[in-house]
C-alpha cells in the first residue's frame, strides 16, 4: 500500500510541474504577444519612420536588421534566413530590411538575365507578379515581425527601366494579410522611442535614438566600406547609428563622439556604423561573377542592434552578428 501511495504521488507531484510549467510557457508566450502587440507605428513623412515601445528600467531590446538577401536568387541562403526570422519572432525583435530584399534580374529585358540564375517556381510568364507574390507569401509567414522594407540598388532599377516598383507591390500584398510593413525608399530615418507612463496615465520618462539608412555606394575589398563610415556620419550628423548594405559586407565600427546628452551634461558617447551583410553567397567553387571580380567570399547573416535605454538619459547600443 506505501509503495502505491508513493507512485501516486509522484505520479500527481509530475503532473502539477507539468501543468505549471504549461502554464508558464503560455504566460510568458502571452506577455511576448502583449509586448510585440504595443509596438506602434507612425510615418512621420516619407523619409521618417518613428517606432513607439513601452519600456520599463532595465531592459534590453532587439532588433534583427537585414539586407541584400535577394530572396529569390537560387543563391540565397532562404533556410538561414528563415531561421533568423524565427528567432527574431521568438524574441520579438522587429525585423527591419534595407534595400536588395529581392534581386529581379530575370527579366525579359535585362541583360544580366541568366537562366541557370532563376528559381523553378518564378519561370512564368509573368515573372514580376510572380516574384512580388511568391515572396509576399513566404515573408508573410513573419509579416506581423516586419516593420520596415526600404529599397535597394535592385528595386530601383526595376523602377527605372521597367516603371515597377517592387517593394511597394510586395509590401501592398503583405499589409493585405495582415502585416504592418512599412516601405521606404533608398535613405531614411528611423526614430526608435521608448517610453514609460506614469501611474496617473501620463507619459514619463522619454529615450530615443535615431537610426539613419542608405542602402549603400562605397565600398572597397580591402577596407571592406568602413572607410564610408565618417562620409555617412557627415551626411546623418545627428544620427546614433548608421547603417549601410549594398557591399555584402557585414561589419560594426564605433564612430566616438564628444557631445552634450538631453540636460546638458557633456559625455563621451558610442555611434556606430553597420554594415548589413548578405544572404547571397555568389563566391563559387570553379568560377563565375564573383570569382571573376574577385569580389570575396561573404559572411552571411544580419545583425542584432541590442538598444537599452538609460535611467539617467540617452540609450545604450550594442551589436551582434545573426550567425
Amino acid at each position: 500500500m506505501l509503495a502505491v501511495a508513493a507512485s501516486t504521488t509522484h505520479a500527481l507531484i509530475l503532473i502539477v510541474v507539468g501543468l505549471l510549467m504549461g502554464l508558464i510557457a503560455v504566460g510568458r508566450f502571452c506577455a511576448n504577444l502583449i509586448h510585440l502587440t504595443m509596438i506602434e507605428t507612425k510615418r512621420l513623412s516619407p523619409e521618417v519612420l518613428e517606432l513607439r515601445i513601452p519600456y520599463k528600467s532595465g531592459e534590453t531590446f532587439e532588433f534583427f536588421l537585414a539586407s541584400d538577401i535577394h530572396l529569390d536568387n537560387p543563391k540565397c541562403d532562404r533556410k538561414l534566413f528563415a531561421r533568423h526570422l524565427d528567432e527574431a519572432k521568438a524574441k520579438n525583435a522587429p525585423s527591419l530590411f534595407f534595400g536588395d530584399v529581392f534581386c529581379l534580374m530575370q527579366g525579359s529585358k535585362d541583360r544580366r538575365a541568366d537562366k541557370g540564375s532563376i528559381r523553378i517556381g518564378h519561370l512564368k510568364g509573368a515573372y514580376f507578379d510572380t516574384v512580388f507574390e511568391e515572396g509576399a507569401n513566404w515573408l508573410s509567414k513573419w509579416g506581423d515581425n516586419i516593420y520596415m522594407m526600404s529599397d535597394g540598388n535592385h528595386e530601383t532599377a526595376i523602377m527605372k527601366h521597367n516603371e515597377v516598383d517592387p517593394l511597394r507591390n510586395v509590401t501592398r500584398l503583405m499589409r493585405e494579410q495582415g502585416s504592418k510593413v512599412e516601405h521606404m525608399s533608398y535613405q531614411g530615418f528611423i526614430y526608435i522611442k521608448f517610453y514609460q507612463q506614469n501611474p496617473d496615465g501620463s507619459q514619463g520618462k522619454v529615450r530615443m535614438t535615431t537610426l539613419a539608412f542608405h542602402h549603400g555606394v562605397w565600398g572597397g575589398v580591402v577596407t571592406k566600406g568602413t572607410l564610408g563610415g565618417s562620409r555617412y556620419f557627415n551626411i546623418f550628423p545627428t544620427a546614433n547609428i548608421v547603417l549601410n548594405g549594398h557591399n555584402h559586407e557585414r561589419t560594426a565600427v564605433t564612430h566616438t563622439c564628444y557631445m552634450p546628452n538631453a540636460v546638458g551634461q557633456v559625455e563621451i558617447t558610442d555611434r556606430l556604423h553597420l554594415q548589413s551583410g548578405t544572404y547571397k553567397e555568389e563566391f563559387g567553387k570553379f568560377g563565375g561573377f564573383a570569382v571573376e571580380k574577385i569580389a570575396m567570399p561573404k559572411s552571411l547573416g544580419g545583425l542584432w542592434l541590442k538598444l537599452k535605454p538609460k535611467d539617467k538619459g540617452g540609450v545604450a547600443i550594442s551589436c551582434e552578428f545573426a550567425t
